[in-house]
């Protein structure tokens, strides 16, 4: 009888904890949660495709858009891309084909584009990135040459973030704001032509990148708003066309 008995509570006791354990999971607060990240323009390595000496260069690759960028019908992402962006890179050649650089940006917020209606404001800080890279070049003939490049970046993007609660806000906090910056890698590789011409460099080619993206809008059950996460990814992959001087 003892062992019946023993039975007997354990298995009430076990039901009491599912039932205790649903009705927790039901009572955890749901938030709505909006987001806006500013992310940088999908712009080309500042380089013409043929390897230099050690030196460095600095540019601003203001993007010129006559029309804000169009997000995807299917897209959910809450982005905003910087207008103009500083570029820097360091180089130093292994050779006569070869040469490592390192790869920076910074791409403010004022003036930023949406891609789509945010819900949200921009984020205050800039997008920067850094990284480091490897390319190669040589000719074909006396005047032309062909290079090519890769990059490896980790680009520091800001977010704003909003989560209000929506269902179980008995015990909740109900509305949390904040600011976070999430780590995202960025790779970059590019394939170049180009004539010189005495003092001028007439190139052009393609380039291809990650753009990375995020969720706009979604509702998740958190213990606590602190704990919502930008949601950051990496983005779908940019073919690039562009052509260029160099003097």
């Amino acid at each position: 009888m003892k062992k019946y008995a023993m039975a007997g509570v354990w298995c009430a006791f076990s039901l009491f904890s599912l039932f205790a354990s649903g009705c927790l999971v039901r009572q955890q607060p749901v938030y709505e949660v909006q987001r806006a990240a500013l992310v940088s323009p999908p712009a080309p390595p500042m380089w013409s495709g043929k390897v230099e000496n050690l030196g460095f260069k600095l540019g601003n690759s203001t993007v010129v858009w006559k029309n804000p960028p169009e997000q995807a019908p299917s897209s959910d992402s809450g982005l905003y891309v910087a207008s103009t962006q500083m570029d820097g890179k360091f180089h130093i050649n292994i050779g006569d084909h070869f040469a490592f650089w390192l790869p920076m940006s910074y791409g403010v917020s004022p003036g930023s584009f949406a891609a789509a209606p945010c819900l949200q404001q921009r984020p205050e800080a800039g997008v920067f990135a850094i990284g480091l890279g490897i390319a190669g070049s040589g000719h074909i003939s006396p005047r032309w040459y062909l290079g090519g490049s890769l990059e490896a970046q980790v680009s520091m993007i800001p977010s704003q973030i909003k989560a209000v609660c929506v269902a179980n806000c008995t015990y909740a906090d109900q509305a949390y704001t904040d600011q976070e910056v999430q780590s995202v890698p960025i790779i970059r590789a590019s394939m170049l032509a180009g004539v010189e011409l005495d003092r001028v460099r007439l190139f052009g080619g393609l380039s291809f990148r990650n753009h990375p993206s995020n969720v706009r809008l979604s509702h998740e059950v958190v213990f606590c708003p602190e704990c919502i996460d930008p949601e950051v990814q990496s983005g779908p992959v940019y073919l690039m066309a562009g052509v260029g001087v160099e003097v």
